[in-house]
């Protein structure tokens, strides 16, 4: 299976500050590819394994909530609910990582 990339814009949805960010066009092509590489590496040091998976499944793979939970062999609301707190902690990530996101 060929592996998607992940998407910036789809993950960082509902993270205000990075959206807003990323909308008004001040972010060069290298600066996008960083955030793109600290989120894939924070990925690894801030989330859980069941995170990890759910972030895997519904961003890099393209399958919905209801997929991942099948795929998963558990509820759909606790795949939104990984994916929620992966948000959060790869939020803060971003935040901390690049000041002129604040």
């Amino acid at each position: 299976m060929k592996r998607k990339r992940l998407s910036l814009d789809q993950f960082t949805e509902g993270l205000a500050g990075v959206q807003e960010y990323l909308r008004q066009g001040e972010s060069t092509d290298a600066e996008y590819r960083r955030m793109l590489h600290t989120l894939r590496r924070a990925m690894d040091g801030e989330l859980t394994d069941r995170q990890r998976q759910c972030v895997q499944l519904c961003f890099f793979e393209g399958l919905t909530a209801r997929q991942a939970a099948q795929e998963l062999c558990i509820h759909e609301s606790t795949v939104s609910r990984h994916l929620k707190k992966a948000r959060q902690r790869l939020g803060r990530v971003l935040l901390y990582s690049f000041d002129r996101l604040e």
